[in-house]
């Protein structure tokens, strides 16, 4: 994951947004003493984009491969061992999303460029896992009590602002240090 990641947020004035925002951070407050990192709640694109790549290319670059509004679905709520998906919202993958996620890497991934075709189309249909993280943390695993308490204000969120949303925000992030410092190079509304 250190170097640049590709992001893909729901529209930040949105209450979607506005609510995973403030689920990240409470659930870091009152499960984890606030010892898990908050961060802007995004489906991870793609990772391992140099360093040197220019920010604006890049988010020109995924925006031009959009061929039409791309529509976010989240599935459910599940938990793992990987302290980058701990606790987290399964996204559906449809094909807009797995197009943007693996034309982005072919791109821009640190890929050997004579197999970066067929290296990023097999890990968009094999391993590419559209998610969005609630928590960063190296608990494992995650207490019954907890799941339930997760589980509880997820429903209550969902019924307030749904599970869905169109378009959203490409976000350049360089993912290096501390999570709480990562800095947005750039990003465009979509």
């Amino acid at each position: 994951m250190p170097g640049l990641s590709l992001w893909l947020s729901p529209p930040p004035s949105s209450p979607i947004y506005n609510a995973l925002e403030s689920l990240i951070a409470q659930l870091s407050d009152d499960l984890f003493g606030g010892a898990a990192p908050n961060f802007s709640p995004h489906i991870t694109l793609t990772s391992d984009i140099p360093l040197d790549a220019d920010p604006v290319a890049v988010i020109e670059y995924a925006a031009s491969t959009i061929e039409k509004k791309l529509k976010i679905d989240v599935t459910h709520v599940a938990y793992g061992p990987a302290y980058f998906k701990k606790i987290y919202l399964r996204v559906a993958k449809t094909p807009e999303l797995g197009r943007l996620a693996g034309e982005a890497r072919r791109k821009y991934a640190d890929l050997a460029a004579e197999d970066a075709e067929v290296t990023a189309r097999e890990w968009e249909v094999n391993e590419y896992d559209p998610h969005i993280s609630l928590v960063y943390s190296d608990e494992w695993p995650i207490r019954e009590d907890k799941k339930i308490d997760i589980e509880a204000r997820l429903e209550t969120l969902f019924s307030e602002v749904g599970k869905t949303w169109l378009g959203g925000r490409i976000s350049l992030v360089k993912t290096v240090g501390p999570v709480n410092k990562w800095p947005v190079l750039a990003y465009k509304d979509l």
